[in-house]
């Protein structure tokens, strides 16, 4: 009968303390509506982007739209945005302040067009060299690779390589 006393009285006694102890709601709210790095890639996006709207934003971060406007409110607040913009949740929009311009003008634009051009067509030529040395080892490679995992080549292939 004493350990039904002993339980009964512990319940008792948690009863009346628990009104006592802060509550956990409290610590929870003043916590941030959306995950820390959620601000950290909002601000990657606006540096990179001129517009962009809460439901891009939440399309792209994976955030709900609430969470989304939460963090478009506080970059706005920062002055990373500018004023947010249209009256409904999804439609509300802004303008970046930090937008970076890849490219200083067209010159600089086309110059690096042209070398990657240029890289491309090198990389195409390495492939057909004349005779056949670039093509010649990579099939040489995919022999030893085949070899090392017990595997046997086609006929066909094993021709090419014989060349």
């Amino acid at each position: 009968m004493s350990m039904k006393r002993r339980g009964f009285l512990q319940m008792l006694g948690g009863a009346c303390t628990a009104p006592l102890m802060p509550s956990v709601s409290i610590a929870s709210a003043t916590k941030a509506a959306y995950p820390a790095s959620a601000l950290h890639a909002a601000i990657y996006h606006a540096r990179t982007r001129v517009n962009f709207s809460v439901f891009a934003l939440a399309q792209q971060l994976g955030l709900k739209l609430a969470e989304a406007e939460a963090v478009m409110v506080e970059m706005s607040n920062r002055g990373i945005l500018g004023p947010l913009q249209g009256t409904t949740q999804s439609g509300r929009w802004a303008r970046s302040h930090v937008l970076q311009r890849p490219f200083a003008d067209g010159a600089a634009a086309r110059k690096l067009a042209d070398a990657r051009r240029a890289k491309a067509r090198d990389a195409q030529s390495k492939t057909f060299d004349e005779d056949g040395s670039y093509l010649h080892a990579f099939l040489t490679h995919l022999y030893d690779l085949c070899r090392a995992q017990g595997r046997v080549l086609h006929p066909s292939c094993a021709k090419l390589l014989a060349q």
